[in-house]
């Protein structure tokens, strides 16, 4: 007796498994597409230089120019509320469409997912953030040649190299906000309290209160990156207490992400 075998399907190609660079490489592709990230950074830039550069060229004649750097404060402190904004809808925007859905299907490795997304952004605004900072300093210097200024090198280094690290933790801390809330609007509020309530707070609260909130403030933080800064441990120190802050926050996002459903 013959015996006829049946034909067997073929065998499906195997899927190989999602690494952190497939990420990575998918989260630079989400964050350079969409149009909100385009326009948050160009408010960024509008805001750090053109205020900035606004208040460089009132100076000019009416000042011997030897506190230029602070001029470009107002509009450093303006101008982390886009980075702030990008953070949140970077994680944000995909719960709002139900995209996170796809996403975590196509990469169920949420510690990766989010770490990717995390250093992407830093990334991005650490490098434009430094950039903007910068070009800032730099027309100052221009606009206020000859009036007296005198740069230092260590100063210069903490405004530009500084305040492009500032820009790039106080996002990411906002990305973390956005991961635990999922919501645009409740976290972008929600950062816009923290970066303007504890020196407001500070306003009217007793003196020992009023010390803490108005050194940690990210306000004072801002300007002692522009040497204007109460407290005692200096730019450098206070952009390591605001890492240590979104270590704390970013490491709440990875747990809560890894226990949530979605």
């Amino acid at each position: 007796m013959t015996v006829q075998l049946l034909p067997t399907a073929p065998a499906e190609p195997a899927v190989p498994r999602a690494r952190l660079g497939n990420a990575l490489a998918s989260e630079w592709t989400k964050i350079r597409s969409v149009q909100s990230t385009l326009w948050t950074l160009i408010a960024m830039f509008a805001l750090i230089l053109g205020i900035g550069l606004l208040a460089d060229s009132y100076e000019y004649g009416r000042s011997d120019g030897s506190a230029y750097l602070g001029n470009g404060l107002g509009g450093f402190i303006v101008g982390q509320i886009p980075v702030v904004a990008l953070g949140v809808l970077v994680v944000t925007s995909e719960y709002g469409t139900g995209m996170i859905r796809t996403t975590l299907t196509a990469f169920p490795r949420r510690e990766s997912l989010l770490a990717a997304k995390a250093l992407v952004f830093f990334s991005l605004a650490f490098v434009l953030g430094t950039a903007a900072t910068g070009l800032q300093v730099l027309g100052g210097m221009v606009i206020l040649s000859g009036q007296g200024i005198d740069p230092t090198g260590g100063q210069i280094l903490l405004t530009v190299l500084g305040g492009g690290l500032y820009l790039a933790l106080i996002g990411l801390f906002a990305l973390s906000v956005g991961t635990l809330l999922r919501h645009s609007a409740g976290a972008i509020s929600v950062m816009l309290g923290l970066l303007l309530l504890p020196f407001i707070l500070a306003l009217f609260l007793p003196s020992d209160w009023h010390e803490v909130l108005l050194t940690y403030s990210p306000i004072n933080m801002s300007a002692s990156l522009y040497g204007d800064g109460a407290g005692t441990i200096g730019g450098w120190g206070l952009l390591g207490v605001l890492a240590i802050g979104t270590a704390v926050v970013l490491t709440a996002a990875f747990t809560a992400l890894r226990r949530r459903d979605v």
